[in-house]
């Protein structure tokens, strides 16, 4: 684009976003789809964000790209109070410029949105980037919860998915894109899951941070994460943390138990159940080992005798023993 020919007011293709001067930072009311060079300082992660960020070759290889092209593809942001802003896509393209040196990023900055919506713009992005099956359990989960709970209206998540069907691919009528969304039909078929897995996945959005790791870890089994999302998050950072104090390791007979007596836990009660797992769990010995004075031993039994052979000895004189005592 010449520098002296009219800036683009509103992002409507995809060359848009790969071709447009980005304007400096201004304080002025920002139309939808307006890009603007943002500096990075002012923009906050997502305040709950769902997906693992890049890690090892593939942030090497956005942050090499990033350095001889630039960031091409905008991130969304939404404006906070005192000039600040909250990431919604992008959290890796700004992760990768800040190491590429860069201090500030092509940002649309989305303004009067509620918390479903902002939502709505994370999942519905990270879809985007990757297959839903190559996604942990905690980001699938995240992602069913946020597009299928009631608390999001199918309105507005359309309304949001159309926005960033014509981002990505330009000049699609409105007609083919309601074609598209209308062909993905129910969830079940959309990502080929039983309605079994789809309540699973659900019901573990509730975990807390810890355990959605350690699920996604394979740490938890799938039934003591089901059983600890029905836990309130103040009892599931207790048990936590006690199981972490007393190196207990839940499975989904104990988990079960926590389940069905979420309602009168306390972290003292959790302690106590966590300190009777592991008596129960302590192995009881087979043998119990004495020592006895060589000499004395000597007296007695030689040196080849087998272990079976004293042990009936000493037996037999202490039922001896006992019977004269008596």
């Amino acid at each position: 684009m010449k520098k002296d020919a009219p800036r683009r007011r509103i992002v409507t293709d995809a060359v848009d976003l790969l071709t447009a001067d980005y304007e400096e930072q201004e304080p002025v009311s920002i139309s939808p789809n307006r890009v603007v060079n943002l500096n990075m300082e002012l923009i906050a992660p997502y305040h709950e964000h769902l997906f693992y960020l890049y890690e090892g070759e593939r942030l090497d290889d956005m942050v090499e790209s990033i350095r001889e092209n630039g960031v091409l593809t905008p991130v969304i942001v939404r404006k906070l109070a005192d000039d600040k802003y909250e990431m919604l896509a992008g959290h890796n393209r700004m992760a990768a410029a800040k190491l590429a040196g860069l201090d500030r990023i092509p940002a649309i900055i989305k303004e009067g949105l509620t918390d479903q919506d902002a939502l709505v713009y994370v999942v519905e992005t990270n879809l985007k980037q990757r297959s839903f099956s190559d996604m942990y359990p905690s980001e699938q989960a995240a992602v069913l919860a946020v597009q299928y709970n009631q608390i999001i209206s199918q309105g507005s998540r359309n309304d949001i998915r159309r926005e960033l069907e014509l981002l990505e691919n330009g000049e699609a009528t409105s007609g083919q894109i309601e074609q598209k969304l209308d062909s993905r039909g129910r969830l079940a078929k959309e990502y080929g899951l039983s309605d079994s897995s789809i309540a699973r996945l659900i019901r573990v959005n509730q975990l807390i941070e810890p355990y959605k790791r350690m699920m996604d870890n394979k740490e938890i089994t799938m039934q003591v994460a089901i059983n600890l999302s029905y836990l309130s998050s103040a009892a599931q950072n207790w048990v936590f943390d006690s199981a972490e104090k007393l190196g207990y390791r839940l499975n989904g007979k104990t988990s079960a138990v926590l389940r069905s007596e979420r309602d009168s836990l306390t972290e003292e009660t959790i302690q106590q159940m966590m300190l009777g797992w592991l008596e129960d769990k302590a192995p009881v010995p087979k043998f119990q080992t004495i020592k006895m004075d060589v000499t004395l031993f000597s007296k007695y039994f030689k040196p080849e005798d087998k272990a079976e052979h004293i042990q009936q000895v000493i037996v037999e004189a202490l039922e001896r023993y006992y019977a004269v005592a008596q």
